[in-house]
């Protein structure tokens, strides 16, 4: 089975700012993935790029098979995401649904 994430040398500036830096791994269907680090570590810069928000400088991202910033909604539609600021990507036509509980 193909891996459900997968990471292939992802690096992301922001100007001279290295945010990612050829990193690379992969999530496996049924496993347990987890992003620890001090603040500025990347880890919302990586988030951004498994939505879909940010395209890599070099590298690929792949979800569910697809790359993400090329379809957003096909990866979106397949995952749950909650930031802190509870913002989400605006892009690609996603919809979002208020649901009353």
């Amino acid at each position: 089975m193909d891996p459900v994430i997968q990471v292939s040398r992802l690096s992301h500036n922001y100007g001279r700012k290295v945010a990612l830096d050829e990193v690379s791994f992969e999530v496996r269907h049924g496993r347990v993935f987890g992003l620890v680090g001090e603040n500025g570590a990347g880890k919302t810069t990586l988030i951004k790029h498994l939505l879909g928000s940010l395209s890599p400088d070099k590298g690929k991202v792949t979800v569910f098979g697809v790359e993400p910033p090329r379809n957003p909604p096909a990866v979106l539609s397949r995952i749950g995401y909650l930031s802190e600021d509870r913002d989400l990507p605006v892009n690609g036509g996603v919809k979002v649904q208020r649901v009353a509980v």
